[in-house]
């Protein structure tokens, strides 16, 4: 389980690092061609796939344009700071309820803003209609998820925030609380392969949002307490949640909470899923099958296994895999702009002496030759960043497909071996024997002269289809049930209603 959990963490860090390294140059050469055909008047259109780039790029931008006035950090955390306990617990329920709602409706959002039926109708050669405004309406429906969705998220955050820095164990209380009521809801419930895979996207993309919170969290608690006037050598007040072992060692002691929360999600995740397993007889091969699902997604988006029906029906095959985890990536990229821009402002005004240099009304001819020394070390330090980061995402691409290719030589062995995890399976650790009793008891139990409604076990057919299903009771519970198509899973999303969606 934990191979399948690590593979699509991977996955959404890499979606994640898209934003920032691939998009914004693939939005300067879309930006350059769109450019070069209206001074040169040109007659080829640009395609449909740099029109996509385009406007993701300003769906970003325009977010973060709205968001900045709205979104200080500071500010939220001392109105959320400010309630009650109980009513924190009752925040950071609803929020976890409005972001998944948000990802449901907003991932079919982008998907029509980014198709190609909306995307060719965009051209500035075109006469206005109807049908060429339609894009504009998916983009300013896009908008307002992205912020919505974004404006959740930080809330989200913030509260976590204020959990880890409160005076007491808040923060293990809320996290086992939320945990525990995660447990109760999914494993006393019957389950099928399709119902374990949906969960297993949302325990994914649930768990990389958690840590890129808690490192978003611990990154600014860092810049504070560094910037802080505190003698570590005395004593001085830290929450309780930030660890029981107190040290001279400011990376335990930002660290530790981070540690606490990932160490319980994964705790709580081994155990709902031992115990879904467990209950409903799945084998653990399962997993395998969906890795190969997923490394299915992954080859044909890349450019030399792109299938022709994914082809024709999204123009930006980039998040692919994201889309079947329901990986909302838009949003947690403004996300950590909106916040990295607030700390890093922090970290500026520690290591300057003059802060008004940094502000938004300084002007040129107030400059020194040190301020522009700081400018240039800075812009140098975010370009080579810049250039890492778009390095390891480059890597990080290029071993994953290299990985999805090699996993699809044994698929075909793999889907034959997953069979016994096919509806109507056989019960784990019961012989021959042990099935032949119980089939004997419930014949007792599921007599005709009892006139009661037979009920089907794990391993079971109805037995109206055990006895020939005549097929007489059109679309009752009997033959309509087993006749229905179950679905495929490489046809089942995180948010396709299979039977409840996670």
């Amino acid at each position: 389980m934990e191979k399948i959990f690590l593979f699509g963490f991977i996955l959404c860090f890499d979606s994640f690092l898209y934003t920032f390294t691939i998009l914004p140059i693939r939005f300067v050469l879309a930006t350059y061609r769109l450019l070069t055909n209206m001074i040169f008047l040109r007659k080829t259109h640009l395609p449909p796939s740099q029109k996509a780039d385009i406007l993701r790029t300003l769906l970003l931008v325009v977010s973060i344009v709205i968001l900045s006035p709205l979104t200080d950090a500071s500010q939220i955390y001392h109105f959320i700071r400010g309630q009650d306990t109980i009513k924190l617990y009752v925040i950071f329920n609803a929020l976890e309820i409005a972001d998944r709602l948000c990802a449901s409706i907003g991932q079919d959002i982008i998907d029509c803003l980014f198709s190609r039926s909306t995307l060719e109708v965009i051209s500035h050669r075109k006469v206005p209609t109807s049908h060429t405004l339609r894009p504009v309406l998916y983009f300013v429906l896009a908008l307002i998820y992205t912020v919505s969705h974004t404006l959740v998220m930080v809330y989200q955050m913030i509260s976590l925030n204020v959990a880890v820095n409160s005076y007491d164990h808040a923060l293990l209380t809320l996290l086992v609380s939320n945990q525990f009521v995660e447990i109760k809801g999914s494993v006393f419930k019957k389950f099928e392969k399709d119902n374990l895979f949906q969960i297993t996207c949302a325990d994914i993309v649930e768990r990389f949002t958690l840590f890129l919170m808690l490192v978003i969290v611990a990154f600014r608690n860092l810049i504070e307490l560094n910037g802080a006037a505190f003698n570590w050598s005395e004593g001085f007040t830290l929450p309780k949640s930030f660890g029981w072992f107190r040290g001279d060692n400011v990376w335990w002691t930002i660290s530790y909470p981070v540690l606490t929360v990932m160490v319980s999600e994964m705790l709580v995740d081994w155990l709902k899923h031992a115990f879904i397993a467990k209950f409903n007889h799945i084998r653990p091969s399962v997993y395998e099958r969906y890795t190969d699902v997923l490394c299915r997604d992954l080859a044909s988006g890349s450019a030399a296994g792109r299938r022709g029906a994914r082809k024709h029906t999204y123009v930006d095959q980039s998040p692919l895999v994201a889309r079947r985890l329901g990986f909302a990536s838009l949003p947690l990229a403004v996300l950590a702009i909106l916040i990295g821009a607030q700390s890093i402002n922090m970290l500026i005004a520690m290591h300057t002496d003059d802060w008004s240099a940094w502000t938004w009304t300084w002007t040129l001819h107030e400059s020194t030759n040190e301020d522009w020394i700081n400018i240039a070390k800075w812009v140098a330090m975010g370009g080579m960043f810049w250039v890492s980061t778009v390095v390891i995402k480059i890597i990080m691409g290029v071993r994953l497909l290299s990985y999805a290719t090699r996993r699809r030589a044994g698929m075909e062995a793999r889907i034959s071996a997953d069979a016994v995890n096919d509806f109507g399976r056989d019960p784990v650790g019961e012989g021959q024997e042990e099935r032949t009793y119980n089939r004997d008891l419930k014949t007792l139990l599921d007599n005709k002269r009892d006139d009661a409604v037979p009920v089907a076990d794990i391993g079971e057919r109805k037995p109206d289809q055990q006895n020939g299903g005549s097929g007489k009771s059109g679309g009752g519970g009997g033959g309509g049930g087993e006749k229905r198509k179950r679905l495929e899973l490489e046809d089942i999303t995180r948010f396709t209603m299979v039977k409840r969606i996670w």
